[in-house]
């Protein structure tokens, strides 16, 4: 596996521990969703579709990508919002209804039909994304998941386990942002303790320029036009004297 070198900014840092290279693109994490919300621009997928094809405590195995195209007879076309593919590394998806097993599941919720380790649920994404999201959720039991982040050339950005993600609920969320100079490809969601681990829902989007930035921007853009003037003005004057 290639391994591209970066370094990471790490916000809000309850319940996440980070592994990665050292190197140029910093990725920022994040635990609180209206953190996350305040610093994106992005779109949410969730699974209540599914209530027309699975009931409340109950699940389907699903053995398709399920992306926008995706027409089965359990998953309809733009079910699953476009720019994402959700997938297994190995195994198949397991769709599951809310309180599946006795858990307490809150929702509809997709997860890796495996509780081996080395496998994961693959969240690929068209190029562009640069903030993404998720709910992590464990069955039967609170385990520890593993969050691997890569970019749209499969190259590692940065490795985060994610802390007793609980088996009910809507998840433990977490986000993560880069800072411009790469975007994120795709994530894998891993079980690290022996044990089955899903998502609730998905976010993926932009992250938001800080109006700092975008005031850096407006300056340089000003500067930029007042030059042109100035050349123009100068050019007149000589074309003038001719």
């Amino acid at each position: 596996m290639k391994i591209k070198a970066f370094t990471v900014g790490l916000a809000v840092l309850a319940g996440i521990a980070a592994s990665q290279p050292a190197g140029a693109t910093t990725l920022t994490t994040y635990t609180d969703q209206t953190a996350f919300a305040a610093s994106t621009t992005s779109v949410t997928q969730t699974f209540g579709f599914l209530s027309s094809t699975i009931s409340a405590g109950s699940g389907l195995a699903e053995n398709n990508i399920m992306n926008s195209a995706t027409d089965d007879g359990i998953v309809s076309p733009g079910d699953i919002l476009a720019g994402l593919s959700i997938s297994t590394t190995a195994y198949d998806i397991a769709l599951l209804g809310p309180n599946f097993g006795g858990t307490g599941l809150a929702n509809y919720s997709v997860f890796l039909n495996s509780n081996d380790a080395t496998q994961g649920l693959d969240f690929t994404l068209d190029p562009g994304v640069t903030a993404f999201s998720l709910g992590v959720l464990s069955y039967p039991r609170s385990i520890d998941a593993t969050v691997s982040v890569y970019d749209n050339d499969s190259l590692l950005l940065g490795t985060f386990t994610v802390s007793s993600a609980p088996s009910s609920g809507a998840g433990e969320f977490f986000g993560v942002t880069t800072d411009g100079s790469d975007t994120i490809g795709s994530i894998i969601l891993s079980p690290s303790a022996g044990e089955f681990t899903g998502v609730d829902q998905i976010q993926f989007g932009q992250v938001t320029p800080e109006p700092g930035s975008m005031l850096m921007l407006a300056l340089g853009l000003a500067g930029f036009g007042g030059i042109v003037r100035l050349k123009s003005r100068k050019l007149a004057a000589v074309c003038s004297q001719i």
